[in-house]
Order: C-alpha cells, then structure tokens, then sequence
C-alpha cells in the first residue's frame, strides 16, 4: 500500500472501490484514504445509527468542510446551532402546501423543455433535465425568472464543480486563491454566482414584496433571525446547486430507465393516459401516478444522488463489533447498500413495483437512504420527488425514448453521481399532434 494508502484506487473508481470493499470485507470495513482511517458501513442497522440514532457523535467529513472553498457556509455545509438555526429559517420554503403551489412552475417548465424535442434527434437528456430544473429553481427558490441567464449559470455551476477535487486537498482553500487551473475556474464561477445572486437580493430589497419564496423568507425574516446578506447569498447558492442538480441527475438516469426497459415505459405510458388524458399534471396528480414514482425511486435507487455519504467521529462510536475512534471518518455509500441483494432481490433489475405499498412494510430501515437521514436529512426531499414525478409524467406523455447505443453513459461521481458525458436518447414522438393526446 502507498503513503496515500488506498487513495489513488479510490480517486481512479470509486464506485467500483466502495463495492470491491463491501464484497470482500463485509458490512464494517476499514481502510485508509491519504491520513484518513475510513470505516465503511454498509449494513442498515450500521447506517441508521451514523445517520439518526447516534447523529450527534459525527459531524461533517473534512471534505465537505473544506467545500466551503466552492459553496460557502451554506446548509450543507454547516453545524451545530449555525445549521439548526439556518434550517429553522429555510423550512417554510418546504412545505408541502408551498410546494404544491410550485407544481404548476415544475410541469410548465417540463412541457417547455420537451416540446422543442427534435423527433429521432439524439438529445442529451441530462443537459435538457439540468436547463429544466435550473429554471425552475429559480423561478420557485429565489423569486426569480433566470430562464435567459440559464447558459452563464450553468457554466459557472461548471467551472465550480471542476473545482470540487480543491475540496480533496488539505490545503485547498490555499490554493484556490492561485489564478491558474480549478482555482482559476472557482474564482470565475463563484463571481457570476455570487453576482447573481447579490443583484437578487438588492433587487428584492429594492421591491419589499415578500413573494412567498426563500429568497423573500431569509431577506425578510424577523429582526432577530436575520442573516447578513453574505449568509442569505451562501444559502441561495447552496439551494440553487442542490435544488436543480440532484433532481436532474435523477431525472436523466429515470429516462434512460424507461429507454433501456420498454416494458416499463408502457406501464408509464398506460398510467399517463389514464390519469392525465390531454391535460397537464398538476399537483393532485403526484400521488396519483405511483408507476411513476416507482420509476423515480428506481432511479434513486440505482443511482443515489449521495453515493457515499461520509461522517467523520467526533467521539468513540462502536460498529457492530468494531471500535471506531474519535477522528476517523465513517462512509455509509448508497451506491452499496442501495445494490445489495440482501434487501434488494435482484438488485440491478429496474423494477418499479418494488414501491408499491404492499411491496415496502418489510423493507429495513435504512435500506434506502438517497436523502440522508435524521437532523441533516435533505430539506428539500418533496420538493424533489414532487418535481421528479411531475416532469418525468410531463415527458412520458410526449414521447416514447429509445437508448444511442454509440453514446453510452459513463457515470461520475463528484459531488453528485452524475453523467460525466451526458445521457444520450432518441426521442420518437408518441402522438402526431398534441389533439391527438388522449381524453382522461
């Protein structure tokens, strides 16, 4: 093994690493990234007591604090009372009656991105899932119609996860103030975001409506709540980044489901006929389109957004039969447990009906965890799920997706499990004319 310990085979294939792990050594591994122990936890019992049971002996993994270098001292990255307090103030911009209210936003911005699809044109589904979300996002988070600042933000959002690798680097928050390489790409995006966003909130200050999204709830909270503005930037940012991001990757990695198991789009296919007819979703219909859902959950379940969520030990934690010292870092990876026959027969196998609710009442806990669990689970998890079943019906009722065989999908996991290339489809219109929908 090198000084790095198994650090060079982890950075070349990380998923492949974590399940090479888990297949030799079961569910408590130890094994040692740069001067890192890592111990990796991959039995539900194991994870649910990192993540809820014995949450307060961990705290963020020193990856994720060096993140800050690339989205400041947001809810992701915070602890403690900073996060309890920040939480608190972000959630009403979650609520289920709040979210209901931005289903309308989730569908229109669906339909628009799909109704300029070119029939039997190769697409990139996870580009056109990105623009959606993003758009959305903004319209819904931060009050703010961002649909012709799409492309500059997109390419900041770029330039700051090319620069995410600064976050492995112990010294990282050094060297991204050099101006060469990720550093260079850092500073240039974090300063169209950071402009952005800033010109947002003098512009909502400017206007002194409150329009009922989070930008307006953190601007305008109560005198003893309120946040500087630099505080209320790093929480926009954080929430524009993981309000679009994790749901298009899901989106994308739904679609190319559908296209890979013909016999599942039918089943979409029959349910949004059945259910929407020649209308548009609405917020009702979320509930109403469990097929669709199973396809989501699939998609989560196959490929977890958070495909390795680290803690790092601030007190002595015992695993099983294992000793955990304070300092080391503890990995429950998704992408592991989310495979693993023991709870998944079958576990490759895309199967909807998995969700159906006779199908979960024994499902262990902990089993599927794409949002994390506990006190740091994803604020923002029905917002996903609603725009996710939304969109992914929205499509559905348009078209009929076949794979490119010439354009593979080649994952990459960074911050997010993501297409690293894309997620290539051909689009074949199911209808000739939209009139030709049919009636509910």
């Amino acid at each position: 093994m090198t000084p790095f310990g198994h650090l060079l085979a982890f950075r070349a294939d990380p998923l492949g690493f974590l399940t090479r792990v888990a297949e030799a050594h079961g569910d408590v591994a130890a094994f040692r990234l740069g001067p890192y122990r890592v111990w990796q936890l991959t039995h539900p019992d194991l994870v649910h007591e990192v993540l809820v049971t014995h949450a307060s002996r961990f705290r963020k993994s020193p990856v994720l604090q060096r993140a800050r270098i690339v989205l400041g001292d947001g809810l992701l990255t915070a602890e403690g009372d900073h996060h309890r307090r920040h939480r608190r103030l972000l959630q009403p911009a979650f609520h289920p009656q709040r979210v209901r209210r931005y289903a309308s936003v989730m569908v229109d911005r669906a339909a628009a991105s799909a109704d300029v699809w070119a029939p039997g044109t190769p697409t990139d589904v996870h580009a056109e899932a990105v623009r959606m979300t993003l758009a959305t996002a903004g319209t819904t988070l931060l009050g703010t119609e961002v649909t012709e600042e799409v492309d500059v933000i997109e390419e900041a959002i770029d330039d700051l996860l090319s620069a995410y690798r600064l976050a492995f680097v112990p010294f990282g928050s050094r060297l991204s103030n050099l101006p060469v390489g990720p550093a260079r790409r850092l500073q240039r995006g974090r300063r169209t975001l950071h402009d952005l966003i800033d010109r947002m909130i003098r512009e909502r200050r400017r206007r002194g409506d409150d329009g009922g999204d989070l930008l307006s709830n953190l601007v305008f909270a109560d005198a003893e709540d309120r946040l500087s503005d630099r505080e209320i930037r790093d929480e926009a940012l954080t929430l524009l980044l993981a309000g679009h991001e994790t749901t298009a990757n899901a989106l994308a990695f739904s679609l190319q489901l559908l296209a890979e198991n013909p016999h599942i789009e039918s089943q979409v296919h029959r349910e949004v006929d059945a259910v929407l007819g020649d209308r548009e979703a609405t917020a009702d219909d979320r509930d109403r389109l469990p097929v669709c859902r199973g396809v989501l959950a699939e998609s989560l379940r196959l490929y977890p957004p958070s495909w390795g969520i680290a803690r790092q030990a601030v007190e002595d934690h015992v695993a099983g039969e294992h000793h955990v010292p304070a300092g080391d870092l503890v990995l429950v990876p998704p992408w592991v447990v989310h495979r693993d026959p023991r709870w998944w027969p079958d576990p490759t196998r895309c199967a909807p009906d998995r969700w159906a609710p006779d199908a979960t009442v024994d499902r262990y806990r902990s089993a599927f965890f794409p949002f994390g669990g506990g006190v740091r689970r994803c604020i923002g998890e029905g917002f996903a799920w609603t725009e996710g079943i939304l969109a992914l019906a929205t499509i559905a009722s348009r078209w009929r997706l076949q794979p490119v065989p010439e354009r593979p999908t080649v994952l990459g996991p960074v911050i997010t499990l993501r297409p690293r290339d894309g997620v290539w489809l051909r689009p074949e219109a199911r209808w000739a004319t939209p009139e030709m929908r049919p009636c509910p």
